[in-house]
């Protein structure tokens, strides 16, 4: 009997250490702290906490960061080159280009007259009781104008009406360096009381034309300093009004395809 403390003392040892190595299967890790990055080990970067779960952390740099090139993988950003002018006839400044109307009523010549460069004109303002206004080229620019030849060369049916509305400013661009330009109208010059610029001539509009009243007048593009008449050209495609287009009346070819007829004259 004096034995059993003994056996007791062994059994409580057992069953203690066994109670020891059951609660250390089963307890739950503690997580890791996060360790502090000690200043200068990467000069510039700072590392941002998490906002919440499954955002990942990005470095964010205020130092200028060198990407290495990766060949086969970076594709260089290139803008796409302009589409070349294909011009169906492109003519010398001063030639004559002739075409028909609409329907064969009229025969019809358009030529560019001359250009002039200049860094402003005058024009006549309501808004200046009549007075002249100056009209400048912003820093960079500069004023190209083109003087344009319309006429009414024959009436090809007998019958018809002698008179022909003639195609839009916007027919008329402008190309340098594979870049269009469109001309000014009288909605870009404030108050324009008439379409005369002082000194220089009338301004080009789409209007009603006889053979005593040619639809001359001058066209008028902002461009930049840069633009070299000389690497220039102007482009012509008729255009109308949608309500000249629906209607039979003379105007413009609307089937004028701009991409195979376009005609030209270089400005040199």
């Amino acid at each position: 009997m004096d034995k059993c403390p003994g056996y007791f003392a062994i059994i409580s040892g057992i069953l203690l250490l066994l109670a020891i190595t059951l609660s250390g299967c089963i307890m739950v890790p503690m997580p890791l702290p996060v360790p502090v990055m000690p200043q200068g080990s990467q000069p510039g970067t700072t590392v941002e906490q998490n906002s919440g779960p499954g955002v990942p952390v990005f470095p964010t740099s205020t130092a200028e960061t060198t990407v290495p090139e990766t060949i086969g993988t970076t594709v260089p950003v290139a803008s796409a080159p302009a589409p070349a002018i294909v011009y169906k006839t492109l003519l010398p400044m001063g030639a004559v280009y002739n075409y028909a109307d609409n329907m064969n009523f009229h025969s019809l010549s358009v030529k560019v007259s001359g250009i002039r460069v200049t860094s402003g004109f005058y024009y006549t303002s309501e808004n200046n009781r009549g007075q002249l206004v100056q009209m400048e080229a912003s820093g960079g620019e500069k004023f190209l104008m083109v003087g344009i030849d319309f006429y009414i060369t024959g009436i090809l049916k007998e019958g018809k009406s002698s008179v022909f509305m003639t195609p839009l400013p916007g027919s008329f661009q402008l190309v340098h360096d594979g870049i269009t330009y469109g001309p000014l109208n009288e909605s870009d010059m404030p108050g324009m009381t008439d379409y005369y610029i002082h000194d220089i001539g009338t301004l080009y509009r789409d209007r009603f034309i006889d053979k005593l009243d040619p639809g001359d007048g001058i066209l008028i593009y902002r461009v930049p300093r840069s633009v070299d008449t000389s690497d220039s050209s102007l482009a012509f495609c008729p255009k109308n009004l949608d309500s000249w287009v629906s209607s039979d009346y003379y105007r413009s070819p609307d089937d004028w395809d701009c991409k195979t007829d376009l005609v030209g004259w270089t400005l040199r």
